[in-house]
């Protein structure tokens, strides 16, 4: 049976690219695609996009129904995305989210608080991102994401990463 919560993916498009070949309405269509074949309804999937202000997709992204939010280096992405997830927690506390980047320790410090207010977050990191984050108090990405995905697989409409404990 179909979840009817509301997803608002939050991505980091310069730290999990468009894959080559892929246009940004494709890569969108894949999301839907993985989240409904974890019984997730596509129509109830909204996208932001962060990405440098010269990122050479940017009119692609809008032209695919995708918000571009232009935020610049790294670090002002993250502000950026912790700003907005924040302002979006505050009005959808029913909601689901999901974060596409590479986590650094600001950002999982504040995925650790909305964890522990029940938040539930899906995730997708690049292949060769640590699964680790260092100096943070959770030992693994795992324990802060519901369901995890490796970017490329995510970016293509594949399924999420299967963890030891759902296997036993």
């Amino acid at each position: 049976m179909a979840t009817e919560t509301k997803i608002v993916v939050f991505w980091d498009v310069v730290e999990c690219p468009l894959p080559d070949d892929l246009q940004p309405s494709l890569v969108s269509g894949n999301i839907e695609l993985a989240l409904q074949r974890q019984d997730y309804l596509p129509c109830n999937v909204s996208i932001r996009v962060y990405g440098k202000k010269n990122y050479e997709f940017k009119d692609e992204f809008l032209l695919a129904n995708i918000m571009f939010l232009p935020a610049g280096d790294a670090s002002a992405r993250c502000k950026r995305m912790v700003k907005d997830i924040d302002k979006w927690a505050l009005d959808n506390g029913e909601s689901h989210l999901m974060v596409i980047s590479r986590v650094n320790t600001e950002f999982a410090t504040y995925l650790a608080v909305l964890k522990a207010r029940d938040f539930k977050i899906l995730g997708a990191r690049p292949e060769n991102a640590p699964g680790k984050c260092t100096n943070c108090k959770m030992t693994t990405l795992d324990e802060f994401f519901t369901q995890e995905w490796v970017w490329e697989s995510l970016s293509v409409g594949g399924d999420p990463i299967t963890r030891a404990a759902e296997l036993s």
